[in-house]
């Protein structure tokens, strides 16, 4: 694309943001509404994968439908050069909370108010009949003043479709393949997801979020606030009817121990 060239006639591509197994991600300027953007745009050399192109569309069709403030909205979908598809989305200034990882574990308070705001994308999502199958740090953006936006719905399905066939088939198996296996709940490994599945993938983050390690690394949730560990393990437990399902409510509890711990902090 020449320097001069908008992308869909209006999108400034202004330098590359980051990475992804389908995509590159621009931060780029919106030159009609004047505004700060992040484009993800299909990679060229992945155009003759149809199961990888109808993944991207499916992304784009499923988190517009989604309008939350912890969900990362999206603005328009287009095509570009040689028809690659692209997907213009809300810019978060912040870093993910994998980026965060790497500086270190972090505090108590903090790792359940992220995962509170994770919960509640997942709630409003779950409402629609999505389940994201793919919760991980790496696809949750941290907003100035600590709001977490869940993001990268490309391995997104309906909760009420198990064991597909066809194309659905090949996404689910490709999804199985590069998603983020040591995240995913027993069940979903056998093609079965629902809310409790993505609350599995939650409770998996929050204790690398609390600890730097995966629950599956031999690392245990010793000397963390008694409630917050608690959670975590029901979270975590084998059996999805065992777990908490209901992830506004689990965002609820989520917040209240992230109060209590502030409360604390404060010595209120």
């Amino acid at each position: 694309m020449g320097s001069e060239a908008l992308l869909g006639d209006r999108y400034r591509l202004e330098h590359i943001a980051g990475h992804g197994g389908m995509a590159v991600v621009y931060e780029a300027f919106d030159t009609v509404l004047e505004r700060r953007v992040a484009i993800k745009y299909f990679q060229t050399h992945l155009m003759h994968e149809p199961i990888l192109v109808e993944r991207f569309r499916r992304e784009a069709l499923a988190a517009a439908k989604i309008d939350h403030p912890n969900v990362v909205a999206i603005h328009d979908i287009g095509e570009g050069e040689d028809a690659r598809p692209y997907i213009v989305m809300e810019y978060v200034d912040g870093p993910t909370a994998a980026a965060l990882l790497r500086e270190g574990p972090l505090g108590e308070e903090r790792a359940a108010k992220l995962a509170a705001g994770v919960a509640r994308g997942l709630g409003a999502a779950h409402a629609l009949g999505f389940v994201h199958r793919d919760v991980k740090p790496a696809n949750i953006l941290i907003a100035p003043v600590d709001i977490a936006k869940l993001t990268d719905f490309g391995l997104v399905r309906s909760a009420d479709v198990q064991a597909p066939d066809g194309l659905a088939a090949a996404l689910t198996a490709e999804g199985a393949l590069v998603g983020s296996v040591r995240y995913i709940a027993p069940e979903q490994a056998q093609g079965v997801w629902t809310a409790a599945s993505d609350c599995y993938a939650l409770g998996a983050t929050l204790f690398q979020l609390l600890t730097g390690q995966m629950p599956d690394s031999g690392a245990r949730l010793i000397g963390f606030d008694p409630k917050l560990t608690e959670v975590i393990d029901t979270l975590l437990l084998r059996d999805p009817s065992d777990r908490e399902a209901d992830a506004v409510a689990l965002a609820d509890e989520l917040s209240a121990i992230a109060e209590r711990l502030r409360e604390e902090r404060l010595g209120m």
